[in-house]
């Protein structure tokens, strides 16, 4: 058997290394559509583009691998020369909305340190920022594409300015003003909504909204312990904001909070109707971005994924169990009928999701 039939039979096994299972009363319907990728690194941070176009893949080795969604195909690989492969921990594709000229261009951070920006379809590297003293968790846009803001394990929220590519402002708090985090940062998230405004948390078990404006924190909570991309907001349920967060414990681990008051609403059971083997202990989370009923979490312990549904009374409705390695990050298709799962045997599952009336 030649080694790229050995491949090829070890990615049909790790595909089928999991179990999906249904809730039988659900509307949500949810069917495994293919399995991208290969096992020869970790997979950090899946991401669908805009249009739903492209996945792009942050590897444990550094490269960004970027696959045709409509083939299942890989069309570019990124960043495949680095001299000390490090991981590329997230990953964010600019916003439509952007003015910029160049499109089809994605913003990286690297566990060395390096913020880089890539046009996708000609592999070129357009800029890169060091910050050798660091290390880079987590980035996010805001709607518009004009910023960029990246957190690590210096505990310092930095926003950047898109078209410079410059420091517009650092979050640190102290002063007169609230604390900043006290331990590394895994998830900043720009608000929806006002972009005045920027959201993150990490080691420190701190939630933190700041106000870009006064440089401080203007509200913050205590309790979710983030790692990983396990924050997320929406402005589509209810009167008010609710916050998402995921925690990497064995209690507790996923909850909703008032935005606007950082009050808590409520603790999900994830269990209620289908059990885990051992609790999961969160590294990722979000909303669907389209169905803004329905969020999905992810972690390790057992090694799985559950969709979850407002209308079911915050219950899962879907489960995919039994992954061999932990997952460590999910994704919502623009469009709302798709995710995407990624995670230490370094493949992507992307799935098809159905809510029937």
């Amino acid at each position: 058997m030649t080694d790229q039939a050995k491949e090829e039979e070890n990615l049909t096994t790790v595909s089928e290394k999991f179990c999906l299972e249904q809730i039988k009363n659900s509307n949500v319907k949810v069917s495994h559509k293919y399995t991208l990728g290969s096992l020869d690194s970790q997979t950090f941070c899946v991401r669908f583009d805009p249009l739903d176009k492209y996945i792009a893949q942050g590897c444990g080795d550094g490269t960004i691998r970027i696959y045709n969604v409509f083939s299942g195909k890989q069309s570019f690989v990124l960043n495949t020369e680095m001299e000390q492969p490090m991981p590329t921990t997230q990953i964010r594709w600019r916003p439509t909305a952007s003015k910029a000229v160049t499109k089809n261009v994605i913003i990286s951070v690297n566990a060395n340190g390096a913020l880089q920006h890539w046009h996708t379809t000609s592999g070129k590297l357009l800029h890169t920022i060091w910050d050798e003293l660091n290390q880079l968790f987590t980035v996010d846009y805001n709607p518009d594409g004009t910023q960029f803001v990246t957190g690590g394990s210096d505990c310092i929220v930095r926003v950047y300015d898109e078209q410079t590519r410059k420091i517009f402002v650092e979050l640190e708090g102290g002063g007169a003003g609230e604390p900043g985090h006290s331990n590394r940062v895994f998830c900043v998230k720009f608000d929806p909504e006002d972009p005045n405004f920027v959201i993150s948390g990490g080691w420190d078990n701190n939630i933190k909204v700041w106000d870009i404006r006064t440089k401080s924190p203007v509200r913050s909570l205590y309790g979710p312990y983030v790692c990983g991309d396990s924050i997320d907001i929406t402005y589509e349920i209810g009167d008010e904001p609710v916050l998402l967060s995921g925690s990497y414990r064995d209690s507790r681990t996923l909850q909703l909070w008032s935005y606007d008051t950082m009050s808590h609403f409520i603790d999900i059971d994830t269990d209620e109707g289908l059990p885990s083997e051992k609790p999961c202990l969160l590294y990722c989370c979000q909303f669907n971005k389209t169905n803004k009923e329905l969020f999905i979490a992810g972690g390790s312990g057992s090694n799985e994924v559950k969709i979850f549904d407002l209308k079911q009374e915050f219950k899962p409705v879907a489960q995919i169990k039994d992954l061999s390695r932990a997952c460590f990050s999910v994704d919502w298709s623009n469009s709302g009928d798709m995710f995407a799962i990624g995670g230490g045997d370094g493949v992507i599952r992307v799935f098809n999701v159905v809510s029937e009336v």
